[in-house]
């Protein structure tokens, strides 16, 4: 310390501990807040990759469904004509390309799966836990040395304020006694 504190109200202080305190249990909800979110999203992640997934299956049977119909529909009829397939074609063509969004859609949720966790191990771990080490030790210390001060200044205070001595009679109050 340089010089002495210049304290001219202990309750200032006292709010300040209590602001701390209200400050740390506030964090520490959000920093636990901010970990179910991190697990959610990746819960999400493998639930949107079941879902893809199950549409890709499901796409690749509907297309094969269509080009079963396509090539049942292009044989000719008992006159000799071959039908209009028009219908089972663009069936066909639409079921390709859900099928092909959805194996891009698989695609990106595998992405997103292998990134999100270096993503945040990169962006979030480390000052999360250099926050959580603060919170968990630095702070309590700090709280605790603050609250010993406090205490301290209170106990002087009230000393001070016990054994100030009386004022020195005056010239007056010595005539009258005698």
């Amino acid at each position: 310390m340089t010089g002495p504190a210049s304290v001219t109200s202990i309750s200032a202080l006292l709010d300040w501990h209590a602001a701390l305190c209200v400050f740390r249990t506030d964090v520490l909800q959000s920093l636990a807040s901010v970990a179910l979110e991190i697990q959610r999203a990746d819960a999400w992640l493998d639930d949107r990759a079941r879902h893809w997934q199950r549409v890709v299956r499901d796409g690749r049977e509907d297309v094969v469904r269509y080009k079963t119909e396509l090539s049942n529909r292009r044989f000719p009829d008992f006159s000799g004509r071959i039908p209009d397939c028009s219908v089972q074609e663009e069936a066909l063509a639409l079921a390709e390309r859900r099928l092909e969004y959805a194996e891009e859609q698989v695609e990106t949720v595998r992405r997103w799966i292998q990134r999100l966790p270096k993503l945040i191990s990169e962006s979030y771990d480390g000052p999360s836990h250099h926050l959580m080490n603060f919170l968990e030790g630095e702070l309590p210390r700090g709280l605790a040395m603050l609250k010993g001060q406090i205490a301290s200044l209170d106990a002087y205070v009230n000393v001070r304020s016990e054994h100030v001595p009386a004022p020195a009679p005056s010239a007056e109050t010595r005539k009258d006694r005698s």
